[in-house]
């Protein structure tokens, strides 16, 4: 077996992974994590406002300004299915939206 045959493979393929996470480097967004952790707590009271109040518009447009701002920071927050959820209930069966559909 030619080891420099697999050494060269080895090498492309290393390359071309680098230069893919070159590229995605570039093209994300660097996380907000300080307006996380300020705008959550009152996007999860306005999910709750809105549940409440048993206005299912108010709970769409709770969750479009959420994935919005989300979008905006650059991530998500690890409960983010609170969110779906609310909207899965507001819209009632058959008629769920998913919640990066809001955007």
């Amino acid at each position: 077996m030619d080891t420099t045959t697999n050494h060269d493979t080895a090498a492309a393929i290393l390359a071309r992974a680098r230069t893919r996470e070159d590229r995605v480097a570039t093209g994300t967004t660097r996380i907000d994590y300080e307006r996380m952790s300020r705008v959550y707590p009152r996007q999860k009271a306005a999910l709750t406002r809105a549940r409440n109040s048993g206005d299912s518009d108010k709970v769409v447009l709770a969750c479009a300004a959420a994935v919005k701002e989300w979008d905006a920071i650059g991530c998500w927050p690890d409960d983010w299915s609170a969110w779906q959820r609310a909207l899965d209930d507001a819209l009632g069966w058959g008629h769920q939206v998913q919640l990066e559909s809001l955007r």
